[in-house]
């Protein structure tokens, strides 16, 4: 590290950029051959919050005439995709995977940029409203949401830091809409 880059700004964020891709690296390489069919169909049941989304219907139709039960959990997953996919123009990371050409990712390369990760923050604002309105069901809910956004790493798609990110923005939007209306 240069003398002028400690202790600045530019220092911290270099040093949190870098330990961000040391973990990647760290996670990426952990492979077991039987996890990653599991990690590839999580990530395609994530995709835009779409296991959330029918998961929120289908406990709609089974727990009563509630509304906010289904609306709650469908605006936050709506509210944390706009806000995950809108903030990847202002910051236009790099996947790990186009800043080094030895990682080979798992799955077909998503074409936006790494920061932050949609999935994360659906999978939070989902797994989060539905563990607060069904709480009987949090047991699942949650380590569902926690697969769905550690299999970015895994498949080799996103860094630790973009997962961390969309998670914090789908569990923000999720709190603010439960303070509201649930």
């Amino acid at each position: 590290m240069r003398t002028e880059d400690r202790g600045g700004l530019k220092g911290v964020a270099r040093t949190v950029r870098d330990v961000d891709r040391r973990l990647f690296n760290l996670l990426f390489r952990v492979k077991w051959t039987p996890l990653t069919p599991v990690m590839k169909w999580a990530t395609r049941l994530g995709t835009a919050g779409f296991v959330w989304g029918v998961t929120a219907g289908v406990a709609f139709l089974f727990s009563g005439p509630r509304l906010v039960n289904l609306l709650v959990p469908w605006f936050a997953i709506a509210l944390s995709w706009l806000i995950a996919e809108g903030s990847k123009y202002l910051f236009n990371r790099a996947r790990p995977f186009l800043k080094n050409t030895e990682i080979e990712p798992l799955i077909r390369t998503p074409s936006s940029s790494s920061f932050p990760s949609g999935h994360s923050a659906t999978a939070a604002a989902g797994a989060i409203t539905l563990s607060i309105l069904y709480p009987l069901w949090a047991p699942l809910f949650l380590p569902g949401g926690l697969i769905i956004a550690f299999s970015r790493i895994y498949l080799g798609v996103h860094y630790p830091l973009d997962v961390l990110a969309g998670a914090l923005i789908g569990a923000a939007v999720a709190a603010v809409l439960l303070l509201i209306f649930a």
